[in-house]
């Protein structure tokens, strides 16, 4: 028989529901020898006896639902096991599928089953092909996923045959726990692995050398990438290798914890990874799993005691020993933990810091690849106008570099979802933030514990900076951050513990400065520069009063400027009222604006005329209000239209652009050499929704081609803008379409695991 063309020398086998070594013997005599075959066992018997010297190569049907739990290039299904392909899209492990050719019922539900694989794109053919006597078709899936750390080694070895292969191959590793049975390996149960980064790959290329079906997690030192827990290291890296390092020889052969490491990585295990889930009782956090998998606390408490350990075996005081001996993990990977396992969040202190007040501190560690591309000081200049106050900004000295990589990201410094690695961590930047913003839905939903959505904007920027300079397949993720005020006082003592108490104290000198001043009667904001507070001064008298946190001056100045200067000469101006080192207070208006707005958003022409009329007056005096919007004016019915904030006001050292082309109008140029807020700063995300008119409309039009554009506005407002009725009546079926989509898939997948199984009970008995 000719090779088959289709399968590479080297493809693994794995033939669910072989019969005999027929199949197995066609395939060794074209070069195709990685076979297991997987024999239902009340057959197994006569399956060894007819199969010769391929006996080995026959193993019984571990589980029902082996074909998505095993390691295998091609998987062979007889057609007493056909309804597997039902579930085709749960076999993204697999690169090819071979299909028993038969007669009969199960036969037209196979090709079925095809169809709906090939219809679904999940399927290509690849002919058909004669192997020990029986016909099937082959078919090509998609390229399979990548590496996990869940992979299978061949019960054809065992667990013995697996520890010679590990002990000849030389590899640094340890088996974690349950590995006392060894060789055994009880029905349903894995190897938990934890190995040196460095012999990761070669540990599970032996594994996978042959089709497998027994598994093992495999859990490298670090947290690489297929080798990590919920994205991090399984343990605290030092404390991993401490583990490898002092492994022992098991009578199985295994490698395995010496007997202090285990009650450690076993605890470690109960109280971080399991919680609930490992039966320990505990004193608040609720009752226990009733039926753990494992006896965690009598294993802990004979562990214990061979070690000569008073240990309770509660779920608290099993943490406090793990904290008494150095092995409680540092908060942020508590944290990470805690999103698996909810009894670790009880085990965490508040985020908030009371001595803060409001404000909360954020540690960035700027990693190694990013100061070749975006400079220290550009990076401090985003953070800047993102409202936080550096408080401490250096260089890391290698041994607190060291400290970060090790102790701080579960230890995982990899690459994630980038193309390549930012590199350990080499800079570190302190800083206070006056108006932390409550994380949106989404953001909440991917990071469960941030509790400042300006610092994930703030790390956002960064990498958009590294975006423009970078090529897509050479960028990486620039900065790692701190997720609370408490991780942030969590880094520091990791990386610069004598720095602590001095960082400390500053961070609440400033914020005790930034608090609502004597006589607050209500505040109106707290922004991310200033707060902004109604206050009664000492003749009763209602004034506005912005405070600027300390190192935002450059701010108070402009708005200094504009009142001291423009206060008089243009009748927008607020006059000042008094000023201080940090704060200017200006009259309390009443603000009638959002009333006069229309039922469509707009506000009224002859308003949105006059704000216009405003710029261009401060235009033609040499200024240009680069944050102007209609939030920016008060409408006081007695005292007329007020600009309220002139943080971002630029004055032209030479001639002005066009007024029409006004930073404040169109945003601004990549050349422009002024502060510039966060944000859209073009004229549709400013000011469209309020005025209804394009731009040319708005600054040079007569007040009837304006109320002419207004009404083609509405018009649109009414049919086609994002939010008219018929949009919203597309968006809501689009939506149903989607979820009656996913609900089909739902359902069809179901239906299908369900059809896959009834036909595998028998073959599993």
């Amino acid at each position: 028989m000719e090779p088959t063309p289709a399968l590479p020398r080297g493809t693994r086998v794995l033939d669910l529901g072989a019969r005999d070594g027929a199949v197995a013997a066609d395939l060794r005599a074209v070069g195709l020898d990685r076979y297991l075959g997987l024999v239902d066992p009340g057959h197994l018997a006569a399956a060894r006896r007819a199969a010769g010297d391929l006996a080995d190569r026959l193993h019984p049907v571990p589980s029902a639902d082996v074909a998505t739990r095993c390691s295998t290039d091609l998987l062979i299904l007889r057609a007493d096991h056909a309804r597997v392909l039902w579930t085709v899209r749960d076999l993204g492990h697999l690169r090819y599928l071979a299909v028993e050719r038969g007669a009969g019922v199960t036969t037209l539900e196979a090709r079925l089953a095809v169809l709906v694989g090939r219809a679904g794109g999940r399927l290509s053919p690849l002919g058909r092909f004669v192997w020990g006597g029986r016909a099937f078709d082959l078919f090509r899936l998609p390229p399979p996923h990548g590496p996990a750390p869940r992979t299978y080694f061949s019960p054809v070895w065992g667990a013995s045959g697996l520890a010679t292969r590990l002990k000849e191959a030389g590899l640094r590793y340890a088996v974690l726990r349950w590995f006392d049975t060894l060789p055994v390996i009880e029905p349903g149960e894995d190897l938990d692995v934890l190995v040196a980064d460095d012999d990761v790959d070669a540990l599970r290329g032996l594994l996978e050398s042959e089709p497998g079906t027994m598994p093992v997690d495999l859990y490298s030192v670090s947290g690489l990438a297929a080798s990590d827990y919920q994205g991090a290291a399984y343990y605290p890296p030092a404390l991993a290798e401490q583990v490898l390092d002092r492994a022992v020889v098991h009578e199985s052969g295994f490698l395995v914890p010496s007997p202090q490491d285990h009650l450690h990585s076993l605890a470690y295990h109960a109280v971080y990874h399991k919680g609930r889930r490992s039966g320990l009782p505990s004193h608040g956090l609720g009752p226990a799993e009733p039926e753990p998998e494992h006896d965690y606390p009598a294993e802990l408490r004979r562990l214990a005691q061979a070690q000569g350990v008073a240990l309770d075996p509660w779920y608290e005081d099993v943490d406090a020993y793990l904290g008494s001996v150095g092995w409680r993990p540092p908060t942020d990977a508590l944290r990470r933990l805690s999103a698996g396992n909810a009894w670790a969040r009880g085990l965490l202190a508040t985020d908030h810091d009371a001595r803060l007040g409001d404000a909360e501190l954020a540690v960035f560690l700027v990693r190694e690849a990013t100061l070749a591309v975006v400079p220290a000081g550009q990076v401090e200049a985003v953070l800047d106008r993102f409202g936080f106050d550096v408080l401490l900004a250096s260089d890391l000295d290698p041994v607190a570099r060291e400290r970060a990589a090790t102790a701080l990201r579960g230890g995982n410094w990899g690459r994630g979802p980038f193309p390549r690695s930012g590199g350990d961590p080499v800079r570190m930047v302190v800083a206070l933030h006056y108006a932390p913003e409550e994380p949106y839905d989404w953001l909440r939903e991917r990071y469960p514990h941030l509790t400042n959505a300006e610092t994930f904007e703030a790390k956002s920027e960064v990498r958009a900076l590294v975006e423009q300079r970078v090529p897509a397949h050479l960028r990486f993720n620039p900065l790692h951050s701190s997720d609370s005020t408490a991780e942030a006082w969590e880094y520091l003592d990791v990386i610069v513990p004598d720095a602590v108490e001095t960082v400390r104290a500053e961070a609440e000198r400033r914020a005790a400065q930034h608090v609502a001043p004597p006589g607050t009667v209500r505040t109106l904001s707290v922004g991310r520069r200033a707060r902004v507070d109604v206050v009664a001064d000492a003749d009763g008298r209602l004034v506005v009063r912005k405070t600027f946190a300390p190192p935002f001056a450059r701010f108070l100045d402009r708005e200094l400027t504009a009142l001291r200067e423009l206060g008089g000469r243009v009748a927008a101006v607020p006059p000042l009222v008094a000023a201080g080192p940090d704060w200017f207070a200006c009259p309390c208006y009443e603000d009638s604006l959002g009333t006069t707005r229309s039922r469509t958003g707009l506000l009224p022409l002859a308003v949105v005329r006059e704000m216009v009329e405003v710029l261009r007056e401060l235009h033609g005096l040499g200024y240009d209000l680069v944050d102007a919007k209609p939030g920016n004016f008060v409408l006081d019915p007695v005292h007329g239209l007020k600009v309220v904030d002139f943080e971002f006001l630029h004055r032209y050292d030479d001639e002005p652009p066009p007024f029409a082309r006004a930073v404040g109008l169109v945003g601004p140029g990549p050349e422009f050499p002024g502060d510039v807020p966060v944000g859209d700063m073009g004229y549709d995300a400013r000011w469209l929704a309020a005025t209804g008119l394009p731009l040319d409309v708005l600054v040079d039009g007569s007040v009837a081609a304006q109320h002419l554009a207004r009404a083609r506005y509405r018009l649109r407002l009414l049919t086609v803008l994002p939010g008219a009725p018929p949009r919203r009546v597309v968006r809501r079926a689009r939506a149903t379409a989607r979820h009656a989509r996913w609900l089909a898939t739902s359902r069809y997948t179901e239906w299908a695991r369900r059809r896959a199984a009834s036909g595998r009970e028998t073959g599993a008995r």
